[in-house]
Order: structure tokens, then sequence, then C-alpha cells
């Protein structure tokens, strides 16, 4: 049954057919914060809260053992989409890689595959992707059954989707009815600010200015499996949304500009979404240029298609040649709240080049334009001069135009990772033939 867009209106700050949840799979999950399960046919739902970070969560697990969870979590005025599945059989491959190409395949109202990039968990037993489209949930609350795939096609499994339209509108429900606590006491509170960035010469580094201007302490920069090195700031656009930093740290490679993006170009961005809570060696992401021009127009962004969630925010749009075409600054339902979550934005490479230019940091022009190369290259080579930016500050309300960091502290990361894992009765749910 169609998830009926007068109820997701009404749930998730109005958001426009909202048909999501997230769930927390291979999160230990103690009594800390709950309320009671409630059973909707195969599916379990819960509210949890732990520090800063709350969430309403479903689960259902399945006679082959496979786990399939949807939750929604949020923190102060950020929510965030994930999809997490696991099965003790699939934990050999699962950990002999940090990301996997997985299609999920539902049967209603089309078969087409919905491709995402997965990561593996800390404990490398859980496949979690914050790629999940609006059109992708409500697909699933169509359908009666789901595929999951690899990336060559071939089946792992097949979970039934019976009463998944029920259980992601009480998810909805449930969190509409739990808002994240609100007043002067929870904005001031100092906690970890993370995003990311990107080289563009030696020692130094672009992001959004949004990023840092809320850092009360030393700004870090680091790779994902380095050490964190300190970082100034040697240049700023406040009404761009750009800071140049200059840092000690030795850069992998530089980024090279295309200042011509196309519409209908495909792009990827590597980034850090969720710091803490997803993999912590980053996220990449695929979309296309949908649009040369922003909000009302506005000449300086571009709009693609690419999935932003918070901590993205600084990181480089990059078309298939792995050229820079883009800065990502922005998520569309961060201003208006009833657009599906794949309308977002990015600064236009003419504006990058020219702050560059003028801060003393001369952008290089790719040399590669017209190399088209396949999506996993294009995320080794964004991989390589991407880093991850955080500091201690006070975390700033969301501008319009840009989008809102995930805030955690080690702590909240720290009781998170250890108190949420859903475990459904087994034998709830089961496979179709």
């Amino acid at each position: 049954m169609r998830l009926a867009e007068k109820t997701l209106s009404r749930a998730i700050l109005g958001a426009h057919r909202i048909a999501s949840a997230l769930l927390l799979s291979g999160f230990a999950l103690s009594n800390f914060g709950a309320q009671a399960d409630t059973k909707i046919g195969g599916w379990s739902v819960v509210y949890r809260e732990v520090g800063n970070l709350s969430g309403c969560l479903a689960t259902a697990q399945f006679p082959d053992q496979t786990i399939f969870q949807m939750a929604l979590i949020q923190t102060g005025t950020d929510k965030g989409w994930i999809i997490f599945i696991s099965n003790p059989r699939w934990n050999g491959w699962i950990g002999k890689s940090k990301q996997h190409r997985l299609s999920l395949v539902t049967d209603w109202p089309t078969t087409k595959p919905w491709q995402y990039t997965f990561s593996t968990s800390g404990d490398s037993k859980t496949l979690s992707t914050t790629d999940a489209s609006v059109e992708f949930m409500n697909s699933v609350a169509d359908a009666s059954k789901v595929e999951i795939k690899y990336d060559n096609g071939a089946l792992l499994t097949t979970v039934d989707m019976k009463d998944s339209a029920a259980a992601i509108r009480a998810i909805v429900n449930c969190v509409n009815e739990h808002p994240p606590p609100k007043g002067p006491s929870a904005e001031a509170e100092t906690t970890t600010i993370s995003g990311t960035g990107f080289f563009v010469a030696p020692n130094r580094v672009v992001t959004n200015n949004h990023v840092v201007s809320g850092c009360t302490k030393d700004i870090q920069v680091r790779y994902p499996d380095g050490r964190p090195y300190t970082a100034t700031i040697s240049g700023q656009d406040r009404n761009n949304d750009l800071v140049l930093l200059q840092t000690d740290m030795d850069n992998l490679s530089t980024a090279a500009f295309e200042p011509e993006p196309r519409v209908g170009d495909q792009v990827a961005t590597y980034g850090f979404p969720y710091s803490g809570v997803l993999s912590s060696s980053g996220n990449c992401t695929l979309g296309y240029v949908t649009s040369l021009s922003g909000i009302q127009d506005d000449t300086r962004f571009l709009q693609t298609s690419v999935p932003v969630q918070p901590g993205n925010s600084g990181g480089a749009l990059v078309d298939m040649s792995g050229s820079v075409v883009g800065v990502v600054v922005a998520q569309l339902n961060a201003v208006a709240k009833s657009i599906p979550q794949n309308v977002n934005f990015a600064i236009q490479p003419s504006f990058v080049m020219n702050f560059l230019s003028v801060k003393g940091a001369p952008p290089k022009y790719s040399s590669s334009t017209g190399t088209r190369k396949p999506p996993q290259e294009v995320c080794e080579i964004a991989k390589k001069f991407t880093v991850q930016i955080y500091c201690k500050g006070i975390a700033p309300k969301t501008a319009t135009g840009t989008a809102g960091t995930l805030a955690l502290s080690p702590s909240d990361v720290a009781d998170f990772a250890t108190k949420f894992d859903v475990q459904a009765t087994p034998g709830q749910g089961s496979t179709r033939p």
C-alpha cells in the first residue's frame, strides 16, 4: 500500500512523502533511555536515546538469519536516514572490505535495482548506507519483497516486506512524538563538529566556512587512518561559504578542477557523514548534475542528486574523470522542508577557483577532462585528496542553503556504539520462495 502523503507530510518536519526509517543493526541496545517495543507484524519498532542522540527503529529478522533494519536518528535539528543489513553467514566477505556495492530490488512499482554503497561497521558484521532516498523508501513500503544482490547481480537473499508500510508509518510517528530537546542550554552545549575538506595545494585545504565557524578549539584535519594535524584559517569568504586552511599535514594527492560542469554529468562525492557512527574510512556516493543554478536561480551553485548527509559539507564534487566540479554545501530540505532529500547543492567551481586564486593558492586545472573512469576509480581519486575536518565548539544553527553537521561528542559515540543493538525475535518475518 502506498504511504499516504498526508500522513508523511505531518511527520518529520513536514517532509514530502517521507516513508523512511533507520535501524541500528549491530549497535548494542540496553534499556538505557528505552521504551517498550511495539510489534507490527514481523517488525519490532522502538524508541531509544543515548546522550544527544535519539531515534526510532524498526527491525525484522528472517529465517535465513538476515536482519533488515530501518531507523531515523536525530540530534538537535539534524536527522539522518540509514538502512542496516546483516547476516552472520556474510561475516567472512563483509570483513574483507570497508565498502560494498549492493543492489536492493523491490518488486513494485518497478523492479529496477537501487544501487547503494554500504559501509562496513567497526565489528565488520553489519553493512550500512546513508544513501537511501525517499523514492526507495516509498518503494519498500509498497513492496511485498526486497531482493538483496551483489553489484554483479548475484542474489544474496530475498526478504519479506509484509507490514513494512505500517512499520515505516510507526517510525515516522514515533520520531514526531519524540522531538529532540530544545532550549538555550542544548544549543550552547560544546560538542564535536565534523565536516569534510580537500587538498587544493600542498598544506592547503578548502572546505565550507560553516564547517569551522563554530570552532572554539583547534581545528583538526586528518586522513581516515592517519593522525590529526592542527589547521589554521588562512582565508575566508563568508558570503560564498568557503574557507582555506593551512596545515603541516602532507597530502596524498591534490585536486584538479574542471571549471565547466554540464547538466546530466554523473558526479560523485567522498566525505565523512555521521562521524563516529558510520564508517571511519569515509563514504563515496554517486549522482548527477541536475541544474547549473541553485535556489531561485542563484548562479553561485549547481544542483545535484548526489545524497548529502551531515558531515559531507565541504567535500569535493567530482566528475567521472576525477576532476572537481564543485564544493558540497547544501541540502535543499534544510531550507525547504517539503522537498525530497536528493535535491542538493554545490558551490560552482568558478567561484571556488577564484577564491583560491585571491587567497594565494591558485587552483590546478584538470588535464583529464573527458576521460571517463569507472566509479570505483573516481572514488579512489577523491579519497586521496579528501580529509576529515573536526573541532570542539558550538554547532552553528543550520544556515539557509547549508547542510548542518551531526554533532557527536566522544562519549555519545561510545554509548551509541555499545548500547544500540536491536535483535528481533528469531523466526519473525519470512523469506519468499
